[in-house]
């Protein structure tokens, strides 16, 4: 409750106490795609407590200024205070000595008001779940790098291999801080999908095997790869021949993402992230071809001939 003053000669007016305060804040940054981890300060805030120490209050609580609102000061009474509250004062609290004066007359008077603490403020709770969204925010991940064979081109009825770089094909984490509470989020790639051009998509549960055109074709295999029915004759083309139309090729990276935290309990699971690219891909029609010779060949960017 506001004490009330009664001044002689005044109207009734309150005395309050306003304290003011303002919070810190730090921006989230994480720079280098090249990084697998960081850490971004995310709008991290100081908590903390206000005492109930009234200093310099206006009346009513509001702007001090208009007629019949008086400026009252506090001093605290150490020394009251030894002697017990008021009878029925709430607590904690403590003896204040009162001076309100008019601003218009400058009449004042002064009383000694028993005053109760100000409540401590406590700083909000923070979700740790909100602080691993931050976190994942600022994860940067690679594209794909694509990379088939045959090379350069396709071939009809002929399974090209296909697969991205395997360098990139491991977890990315970042941490974020706000307060005592730090999150991780840790993202993992898990799938390849690949949108072929011409309506069909392929999925990998890896990045694919790279073809070794140092080795027999013979005596590879791979895990990723897919089969073209149609030439890419009619599609569009860079110069504007439809004989050089080429198909669009996107493999796009499922990412799966976890995090943990300190500070507060949490972990689990969060959206997850994707990243593509897209090529353009040359695939001709052949009438009839040896698969190995083909894989062998145009690995050492060879045209197959017609057989």
């Amino acid at each position: 409750m506001r004490p009330r003053v009664r001044v002689p000669g005044l109207a009734v007016l309150g005395c309050v106490s306003v304290l003011y305060v303002a919070a810190g804040s730090a921006h989230a940054s994480v720079s280098g795609s090249d990084t697998s981890s960081g850490t971004v300060s995310a709008g991290a805030t100081g908590g903390g407590s206000v005492g109930g120490t009234p200093g310099i209050a206006t009346g009513d609580g509001e702007s001090g200024t208009g007629d019949g609102q008086a400026v009252c000061t506090y001093q605290s009474l150490v020394l009251n205070d030894e002697g017990g509250i008021a009878p029925g004062g709430p607590t904690p609290g403590g003896w204040y000595s009162v001076t309100c004066t008019d601003p218009t007359t400058g009449d004042s008077v002064t009383q000694t008001e028993w005053i109760a603490d100000r409540p401590p403020t406590t700083a909000p709770a923070v979700d740790p779940t909100s602080v691993a969204l931050q976190a994942e925010h600022s994860i940067e991940l690679p594209r794909p790098t694509v990379h088939t064979n045959p090379a350069g081109a396709a071939v009809v009825n002929l399974p090209t291999w296909l697969w991205i770089d395997r360098s990139s094909w491991h977890p990315y984490s970042v941490s974020a801080s706000v307060g005592a509470v730090t999150a991780t989020a840790v993202a993992t790639p898990v799938a390849v999908t690949w949108s072929m051009g011409d309506g069909n998509t392929v999925t990998c549960d890896g990045p694919g095997t790279p073809f070794d055109s140092d080795r027999p074709a013979s005596g590879q295999s791979t895990d990723c790869s897919y089969a073209y029915l149609v030439s890419s004759a009619g599609q569009p083309s860079q110069d504007g021949d439809t004989n050089d139309g080429s198909f669009s090729v996107s493999p796009t990276v499922t990412w799966a993402v976890s995090w943990s935290s300190v500070g507060v309990a949490g972990g689990g699971t969060l959206p997850s992230l994707l990243t593509t690219t897209t090529i353009r891909l040359d695939v001709d029609q052949v009438e009839s071809i040896d698969s190995a010779q083909a894989m062998a060949g145009s690995s050492r960017g060879d045209r197959i001939p017609p057989s």
